[in-house]
């Protein structure tokens, strides 16, 4: 026989879930307006509905990362560098073109933050706050790790680009050629891989050129960087573009 004490628990425990599912559901309909509150200027999240489509996509990264992660032997040896030619070592005769290209790093990403500044004893807890905003962003078509954004400072260095490119160039014919290029409309085509801290980077950087113009920017997977981590996994679609938008505040 039940004794009446061991009901009124079974009761209890019953009304303690109903109302934890009760929260539970609260909370994803309140999904939008918690997200608006974490990121007020970011654009609005899928609706409900959509979840479940980003949940597989996301896992599908996921898995493709780490897979890659695991089997990937892409990596450039000391003996493949020596294999390499030597453009100093070229004919004349085999020289038909020159094309002059002009690399800018991108600036400071989420995944750098994390793991590029040491493994001190802030360590921990820039990596348990980022999970912290992983678990977050799950519902959403973004994240801390995959296609990893610019972070705080690297938008700041982004700026710090913009402004040093705007004032004149005073080192040398060279340097003033390139100058020439990066910020004269059309002075340039501008390219970029699919990764956000890249485009990112281009469009903060060059933000005064690209104002001023109607001209395109390529992105093309092919420029897309090659390694193990997560953060190469890109967000954007097969011929798609992006998603840009104001990243969480993570540093500090």
């Amino acid at each position: 026989p039940t004794s009446p004490e061991s009901s009124d628990m079974s009761s209890l425990e019953l009304l303690a879930w109903a109302l934890l599912i009760l929260v539970l559901l609260r909370a994803l309909v309140s999904l939008e307006q918690i997200y608006s509150l974490l990121r007020p200027d970011a654009p609005s999240p899928p609706p409900l509905s959509g979840v479940p489509r980003v949940l597989l996509r996301k896992a599908a990264l996921t898995l493709k990362g780490a897979v890659y992660l695991v089997l990937s032997r892409d990596k450039v040896s000391s003996s493949a560098l020596r294999r390499t030619i030597d453009p100093a070592e070229l004919e004349p005769s085999r020289v038909t073109r020159e094309v002059r290209l002009i690399f800018v790093r991108h600036g400071e990403s989420v995944w750098n933050l994390v793991f590029n500044r040491g493994f001190g004893p802030s360590f921990l807890w820039r990596l348990l706050s980022t999970l912290l905003h992983e678990l977050l962003l799950v519902p959403v078509d973004d994240s801390a790790f995959l296609d990893s954004p610019l972070s705080p400072l690297g938008l700041q260095q982004c700026g710090q680009l913009a402004t040093f490119l705007a004032q004149p160039c005073v080192e040398g014919e060279v340097a003033e050629r390139d100058h020439r290029a990066l910020t004269t409309p059309g002075g340039a085509l501008l390219v970029s891989s699919q990764l956000r801290r890249a485009v990112g980077t281009l469009g903060l950087a060059l933000r005064s050129r690209l104002a001023a113009s109607d001209e395109p920017v390529l992105l093309h997977s092919s420029l897309q960087e090659i390694s193990r981590n997560f953060d190469t996994q890109s967000l954007a679609s097969a011929g798609g573009v992006p998603p840009l938008d104001t990243p969480l505040r993570m540093d500090g």
